[in-house]
């Protein structure tokens, strides 16, 4: 299953909005991104997703619908018109709410699967070992797994040893020290608890919705978690929609995979789309992509204002004091230093 369309008519801050999940050639994508400023109503469109309500709530009204695709056919809700294996004409309340419950997994902010990921570990381990009766291959293979699933991300820990009798799932680090899984940091839990997650899970032909994926995550990571993301949903027939403020991780996805959502001048939400950040520099995606953003602390964009009415003033003195002060803050080589020392140099030039 995987969502191709929707419309609001009138939901909370969605009113007549509409939005695709489909490529350039009219398939559904495997990983949609959304980006927009807090109040856009990324979270509100994952849980309105999330909903089995919102696929029957107007069933009356025509015009609202969410278009998915299943068993390879389109299939519009809350439409009449549809067939779904052996559903047709109309598809019953009760017949959603099971559809959507089966196929939707949402996971939230803050959720933590932790708990849950130590026991699907020390379970798959279990059955493996008592398949093949040889528990020391059974934990190379499930080690194997795991490094392949995050293969290049520059892990600094693998799995080193399960004890299933004492419920235990230890790590070791590159010293070699070894540590229960409880004691890996916050970044590494939320990483394992969101992705390996998945995984152990066995998802199949599944929606899932993931919000912030970057909490915790080093800036390293938010480049490359999306391609893991990306690598599940291909191999599991899946569909990831990320709602997500990273400028990283916006940066490391396709253009036909971002959807931002912005305010119109009519005050409404709308969709975009074919917004060009694949692989542009962070500051780049924070203008252009999602809305103007201050990058740099107001203290210090108004040191660098005045440093460029000096030099526009020709205030040749002042300025260098100026960029003194800034070079202490940012140092010899930040774009902004060297910009106005390039300015003061040209402008200014010494007999």
């Amino acid at each position: 299953m995987k969502i191709r369309e929707l419309y609001i008519e009138n939901y909370k801050m969605f009113q007549d909005f509409k939005i695709d999940f489909v490529d350039s050639d009219d398939k559904p994508l495997d990983i949609v991104v959304l980006v927009g400023v807090n109040g856009s109503g990324k979270t509100t469109l994952l849980e309105y997703l999330n909903s089995p309500n919102s696929y029957h709530h107007h069933l009356s009204q025509s015009k609202h619908y969410i278009e998915i695709r299943n068993e390879s056919k389109n299939i519009k809700l809350p439409n009449v018109s549809f067939e779904l294996k052996t559903i047709y004409n109309k598809l019953e309340q009760d017949a959603v709410e099971k559809l959507i419950k089966e196929k939707v997994i949402y996971l939230p902010i803050y959720q933590n699967n932790i708990i849950d990921l130590k026991e699907s570990i020390r379970q798959k381990y279990i059955d493996r070992a008592f398949e093949i009766d040889k528990p020391s291959k059974a934990l190379e293979e499930l080690q194997s797994f795991i490094a392949d699933i995050f293969k290049g991300l520059g892990l600094t820990f693998n799995l080193s040893s399960i004890d299933y009798n004492k419920n235990l799932v230890r790590f070791q680090d590159n010293s070699g020290n070894e540590f229960d899984i409880d004691a890996l940091s916050t970044g590494e839990k939320t990483l394992l608890s969101k992705v390996l997650y998945l995984y152990f899970k066995d998802y199949n032909d599944k929606v899932i919705l993931i919000d912030e994926p970057e909490l915790s995550l080093h800036p390293s990571w938010q480049n490359r978690v999306l391609k893991i993301y990306e690598n599940f949903a291909k191999l599991n027939n899946c569909q990831i929609i990320i709602a997500t403020h990273s400028p990283h991780i916006i940066g490391s996805a396709k253009n036909e995979s971002l959807r931002i959502l912005r305010k119109n001048s009519e005050g409404t939400i709308e969709a975009l789309k074919d917004l060009k950040a694949h692989g542009r520099d962070i500051n780049s995606v924070l203008f252009d992509v999602m809305g103007e953003v201050d990058y740099r602390p107001k203290e210090f964009r108004d040191k660098i204002d005045r440093l460029h009415i000096a030099i526009d003033d020709k205030k040749f003195e002042e300025a260098t004091k100026q960029l003194d002060e800034l070079k202490k803050d940012y140092g010899e080589n930040d774009a902004v230093v060297l910009e106005a020392q390039m300015l003061i140099d040209v402008l200014n030039p010494k007999e």
